[in-house]
């Protein structure tokens, strides 16, 4: 039985796919795998550090840039985090982030959380998964 991993068809044919269709579950593996280095390397990330997660968002499967991604981009792209807002609005925790990339250009963005009800460790951990969805989706936006 063999190892070898099965050669792929072209990556204009596989971004033609996955542009068309939207869902990478169509994809095989071998063309999972090129997409995924292909996004990598167009972002300039490092593909061995799983920068990037498969998820399945309304019902199809998409890649999703996890917390190393956006810390590399950062890294790379020259992003700070200047201000950070802390606010409960209704149960909700809202985490406003304000930056700036190399360039000078700006912007903010926000992550949320519900917290009622929420104490100790549980709402510890909801506090901080709204600042790394807000410095996640600033990180982006730039």
């Amino acid at each position: 039985m063999t190892t070898e991993i099965m050669p792929v068809r072209d990556e204009s044919a596989i971004l033609e796919r996955v542009i068309a269709l939207g869902d990478l579950s169509k994809l095989d593996p071998n063309e999972r795998i090129a997409y995924y280095r292909a996004v990598c390397e167009s972002v300039g990330l490092n593909p061995l550090t799983k920068p990037l997660d498969y998820i399945t968002l309304n019902g199809k499967l998409t890649l999703y840039a996890n917390k190393g991604a956006t810390d590399q981009i950062r890294r790379n792209r020259g992003v700070s985090i200047d201000r950070v807002e802390r606010e409960v609005v209704e149960g909700i925790y809202v985490v406003t982030v304000y930056g700036h990339d190399a360039t000078g250009r700006t912007d903010s963005d926000m992550g949320t959380v519900p917290v009622r009800g929420l104490t100790g460790d549980n709402l510890a951990n909801a506090m901080l998964k709204a600042l790394t969805k807000a410095k996640r989706r600033l990180t982006l936006s730039l």
